[in-house]
C-alpha cells in the first residue's frame, strides 16, 4: 500500500514537472537558494560554537580557565594567563584529573634561507592527554622534559609537516630541527588528524612551554625566576573535571585556588587591593574560545549571520508556498 502510494506521488510529481517546467524550476531554485545559505552558514557556525576539537576525549568535561576581577565597579573576565598562575591552578586545586597550558605563537622552522615561519604549538606534556592522539611514530615529550628549570629541547613534528618534509621517514626520530632560536631534538610525530586546539591552522609542529618561555626574553621584576613571576602572562590553561564534580564545585575550587594566587602576586608586586574590593572569581568555560565570556566579534557575527540565514530559507519556505497557492488558485 505504501509503495503503490509512493509510487503514485511520483508519477503525479513528474507530470507535473512535464507540464510546468517554469514553475518546477522556480520552485527548486528558492529551495535550493535557502537550504544552500543555511549549509553554508552552518559549516562556519558549528565549526566557531559547536563543535569540539578533533580527536578531543569526553569533551563535556573539558574546559578553559578564565578568571574574573572587579575594577572600579566593573567585572573584567581574561584567560589566566601567567605560567606562575597555571602552576597555582595545577597544584592548589582538587576538582580536575588533568590541568594544561597552551598557545599558538608563529616561530620560524628552518635554518637561513629555508626558514619559513610556521604555526607551532606550545604546550605542557599534559595537553596530549587531553587528546584520543597516540603519537604516529615515536612519541610526546613528558612531564619531566617539561621542567622549567631544565627543560628538554625536543619537539613533535605534525603529521602534514611529517609527510610535507621528510617524505614519512621513519628515521626521522632523533634529528635536529630548528624552531626559533633553539635546535630541538625530534621525538615524535602526532597522528594524521590531530590538530589541537587550531582546526583553522594546524601546527607544523608541537614544543613545550618551558623550552619556549625563555626565548621570549621577559624577565621577573627581582630575583624571581621566570615561572614563578606573576608580572608577564602569555598562555592559556584548559582543565578536565574529574568524574562527579559538578560545575558549581569546580568553580568553588578554582575561585578558592585564585584567591591564594592572588595573595602571592601581591606579596611579589607589594599591592593591597583586598578580596572585598576587587571580588576575584574563577570558573569553567566552554573549550572553544568564541563560546567563552570573550568572545570575539567572528563568533558574534556567524551567529548573528547564521539567525539571517533561517529567515532566508522561512521566506524561501513562504515564497514556494505562494508558489503554490497561486498554482491551486489559478487551477480551481
Amino acid at each position: 500500500m505504501i509503495f503503490d502510494n509512493l509510487r503514485h506521488d511520483l508519477k503525479y510529481a513528474l507530470r507535473g514537472l512535464r507540464l510546468k517546467p517554469g514553475f518546477a524550476a522556480a520552485v527548486i531554485a528558492t529551495i535550493g537558494l535557502g537550504i544552500g545559505a543555511n549549509a553554508a552558514m552552518f559549516g562556519i557556525v558549528d565549526r566557531l560554537l559547536f563543535r569540539p576539537p578533533p580527536l578531543l576525549k569526553d569533551p563535556a568535561t573539558a574546559h578553559r580557565l578564565y578568571i574574573a576581577q572587579t575594577f572600579r565597579g566593573k567585572e573584567n573576565i581574561n584567560n589566566p594567563s601567567q605560567y606562575a598562575r597555571y602552576l597555582d591552578f595545577k597544584n592548589l586545586t582538587h576538582s580536575f584529573s588533568d590541568v594544561a597550558g597552551y598557545t599558538a605563537r608563529d616561530i620560524a622552522i628552518g635554518v637561513g634561507e629555508a626558514a619559513r615561519e610556521m604555526r607551532v604549538g606550545v604546550v605542557s606534556a599534559s595537553f596530549f592527554r587531553f587528546f584520543d592522539a597516540p603519537p604516529a611514530l615515536g612519541r610526546y615529550f613528558t612531564e619531566v622534559e617539561d621542567d622549567p628549570k631544565d627543560p628538554a629541547p625536543v619537539a613533535v613534528l605534525g603529521y602534514a609537516m611529517w609527510r610535507a618534509n621528510y617524505g614519512g621517514r621513519r628515521d626521522v626520530l632523533g634529528k635536529p630541527i630548528q624552531i626559533g632560536p633553539i635546535t630541538y631534538s625530534i621525538i615524535g610525530v602526532s597522528p594524521p588528524g590531530f590538530v589541537g586546539l587550531w582546526a583553522d591552522r594546524p601546527p607544523a609542529a608541537y614544543i613545550s612551554l618551558t623550552s619556549y618561555a625563555p626565548t621570549m626574553g621577559i624577565k621577573a621584576r627581582d630575583s624571581r625566576n621566570w615561572w614563578e613571576t606573576y608580572s608577564w602572562g602569555w598562555m592559556s590553561t584548559m582543565v578536565r573535571r574529574k568524574p562527579g564534580v559538578s560545575t558549581a564545585a569546580a568553580n568553588a575550587d578554582l575561585t578558592n585556588a585564585f584567591r591564594q594566587s592572588l595573595a602571592q602576586q601581591r606579596i611579589e608586586q607589594s599591592r593591597t587591593e583586598p578580596d572585598s574590593l576587587m571580588r576575584p572569581r574563577a570558573m569553567i568555560g566552554s573549550i572553544l574560545y568564541e563560546r567563552g565570556p570573550n568572545a570575539s566579534s567572528v563568533a558574534k557575527v556567524a551567529t548573528w549571520v547564521g539567525g539571517v540565514s533561517v529567515v532566508v530559507l522561512l521566506i524561501a519556505c513562504a515564497n514556494v508556498a505562494n508558489l503554490l497557492l497561486a498554482r491551486a488558485l489559478k487551477r480551481r
